[in-house]
């Protein structure tokens, strides 16, 4: 393979993005043994195609928007069980947590600890009902319901969770970046999350490998604003997470 070519370097960029892996220019100026700068218009051009976003120092896969939660829960394969376990140790014995929606915040709600006095908030009814099944309180948060990622959104919501004190927030990803920090493809949910945060002595965010490395449309936190992260990603993929100075668990 001749890396001299503008096409076939770009092409090897493309397929990593494609797996859901970053872009460090530095690093891949030295390993095509090429000019900084001409990494540097290899991204471009690949941003100018739809396949990177460009970001400080190198580049990041696009994060499509999902599509929404009713079909998303038909189609997906099942949640890391590792993943799951990883994010309930987080949990712990906390009495109120505010739960996220998404599928992998239902997987984790749905195999929840039941412990006298816990009570589980939530804007998600399919997280509520998974509580209410396994006979654990739940209180649910009202207002416009959105399709993404399945939990109340508006000022109803955001009127509500201002009135909460919670142990934890337990928050799903779209994307979740060194640079831009937990996003969410949806804006309206984005400020839910952010609402959440705010109210809940401590954050955790749980995401699969996926969503490492990737931005979705919206910012949502940064991440300084995040206490714990947990993942199934590789170590060394979730590597500039610890050192931007995040606290990672690798399940």
């Amino acid at each position: 393979m001749n890396l001299n070519f503008p096409d076939t370097r770009q092409q090897v960029l493309a397929e990593r993005l494609a797996d859901g892996r970053q872009i460090i220019a530095q690093d891949v100026a030295v390993e095509f043994d090429v000019s900084l700068d001409t990494i540097r218009r290899d991204i471009l051009a690949l941003e100018a195609d739809g396949k990177a976003q460009r970001v400080r120092g190198g580049a990041v896969p696009i994060a499509a928007p999902s599509s929404p939660l009713h079909s998303r829960l038909a189609t997906q394969q099942p949640v890391n069980t590792a993943l799951i376990d990883a994010a309930i140790a987080c949990i712990a014995d906390a009495p109120t947590v505010l739960f996220d929606g998404g599928t992998t915040t239902l997987a984790i709600a749905a195999r929840l600890p039941i412990i006298p006095g816990r009570l589980v908030v939530t804007p998600s009814p399919w997280i509520a009902v998974a509580c209410q099944e396994r006979s654990i309180p739940v209180f649910l948060l009202g207002g416009t319901l959105s399709a993404s990622g399945g939990i109340a959104t508006g000022d109803v919501t955001h009127a509500k969770i201002a009135t909460l004190s919670a142990d934890i927030a337990v928050l799903g990803a779209c994307g979740l970046d060194c640079d831009f920090g937990l996003s969410s493809d949806d804006h309206a949910e984005a400020l839910v999350k952010a609402a959440m945060a705010t109210a809940a002595s401590r954050t955790l965010v749980v995401t699969d490998a996926a969503k490492i490395g990737r931005r979705a449309r919206h910012h949502t936190l940064a991440l300084d604003q995040i206490d714990d992260i947990v993942t199934d990603a590789l170590p060394e993929m979730a590597l500039p997470l610890s050192r931007a100075g995040a606290h990672v668990i690798t399940a």
